[in-house]
């Protein structure tokens, strides 16, 4: 019975012409897919190394994104996963006269993990930094719609990038198969 529910929902979403499911239609290239955070099987937030795990495993995806493009699909991809995530800002970072974003990662005592998925192209030596200009940033965004407010939301748009977006596509498959799954066992 749920196999068959499982199927049902795998055509319902795929339909002819990608994801055209309930969530609706399919999320690469508009504006801010709605809903952007999904609900995909929870990480153990409370474990640091699930944090490079899940870095690791979206690493290809986001190669070809821009340094915000790249924070913006991490944030998402972590809070997606349960990860109390927000962006760290800086408008003059490491006093270079650039703008940088990366992450800042909490646990429950309220611990901070940074995470720099752009590390390389400031010339950082790992994507968990330990350097002090991380500790120094202009603003904290608590998600991409703060973030696109603040600094508009072209900057952030990984979703209009095709490589990304296939990531995006699949999770969404991904958390309606879930949500099916739920629905066919209650």
């Amino acid at each position: 019975m749920v196999a068959l529910i499982l199927l049902g929902a795998y055509a319902f979403l795929r339909g002819d012409e990608g994801l055209d499911g309930p969530l609706g239609g399919d999320f690469c290239g508009g504006d801010i897919p709605d809903p952007y955070y999904l609900e995909l099987k929870p990480a153990d937030v409370q474990n640091p190394d699930d944090v490079i795990r899940y870095s690791s495993s979206i690493k290809g995806y986001a190669a070809d994104l821009d340094v915000f493009e790249r924070a913006a699909f991490y944030e998402w991809y972590f809070k997606s996963h349960g990860f109390d995530v927000s962006f760290a800002y800086s408008e003059d970072f490491a006093g270079k006269g650039d703008g940088h974003v990366w992450l800042l990662v909490r646990n429950k005592k309220g611990e901070v993990v940074k995470v720099d998925p752009s590390f390389s192209e400031v010339g950082g030596q790992s994507m968990v930094p330990l350097s002090p200009e991380y500790t120094v940033y202009d603003q904290e965004f608590a998600d991409i719609r703060a973030a696109s407010d603040a600094l508009g939301e072209d900057r952030w748009a990984w979703w209009k990038n095709e490589n990304a977006c296939d990531v995006l596509n699949e999770n969404v498959f991904l958390a309606e198969k879930e949500r099916a799954k739920r629905m066919a066992e209650a």
